[in-house]
């Protein structure tokens, strides 16, 4: 059987390109299956977000379309948000608060970057595993250096326990992750929140870490599943190997 990551990349485009109802768009349109787009398009329409129509579906549905084309479109996601941006805002956040406002704000969040100071204060890992982090906080470590040059498997379990979200604060560190840690979150890759997944996948390509394993565990799962939105996130970072789940 070919294991060539080009042939494991087709397969799961292959796989994500079968359905392009409900959630299932996601997927496709992540893969670059161009009918999805169309329809992830239809439901960005600015006039469909300024009135919260039923195009454009929910909230949530909102913020999972624009992460979702920033896989395969990312310039297109460029464009709508210039377009969004020139709609007329009165300034006050309740008046504003609506589609329009979340694909404009998550649209930021893929686009965002986050550098990470050298004189700022120092932090250490086993400090900051708190379960009511939230993005800005976790942004907010990313700036600072982390003390810690080393983290093990339970370093990474005890943050998962925690929500996961300090995970992404590791991007901008310099920080040694043993590659049977990413071995072992492969193997537990249909039982994972596809959060903690995606972030881990991203972590695993700045080591020798053989990515294959990841697209092999993903596409062992796959049939199994009833709902995409278990899988969204772990897929993207595998579908697109330059993008980063958005702060």
């Amino acid at each position: 059987m070919d294991r060539s990551e080009n042939f494991l990349l087709e397969q799961l485009k292959q796989a994500c390109s079968q359905r392009i109802d409900i959630h299932w768009e996601l997927l496709a349109t992540a893969a670059g299956v161009e009918q999805s787009i169309s329809q992830t398009l239809r439901g960005l329409d600015v006039n469909e977000l300024r009135m919260d129509s039923e195009i454009a579906c929910s909230s949530s549905f909102v913020e999972d379309r624009v992460i979702a084309i920033s896989v395969s479109r990312p310039e297109l996601l460029r464009n709508l948000l210039s377009q969004w941006e020139m709609e007329p805002r009165t300034g006050d956040p309740y008046l504003d608060a609506g589609f329009l406002d979340i694909a404009i704000k998550t649209a930021h969040r893929c686009f965002m970057v986050v550098e990470i100071d050298r004189n700022a204060e120092p932090w250490l890992w086993d400090e900051h595993l708190k379960p009511t982090y939230m993005r800005e906080t976790a942004r907010s470590l990313a700036r600072r250096p982390l003390i810690n040059k080393v983290l093990t498997q339970n370093d990474i379990e005890n943050a998962i326990i925690c929500g996961g979200i300090i995970l992404t604060a590791l991007r901008t560190q310099e920080v040694q992750i043993d590659e049977s840690v990413f071995a072992h979150y492969a193997d537990l890759i249909g039982c994972t929140d596809p959060y903690v997944t995606a972030i881990l996948i991203e972590l695993s390509r700045r080591t020798n870490f053989d990515s294959r394993i990841w697209f092999e565990r993903i596409l062992e799962v796959f049939p199994a599943i009833t709902d995409p939105l278990y899988l969204t996130l772990s897929t993207y970072a595998l579908l697109n190997p330059t993008w980063c789940l958005p702060w």
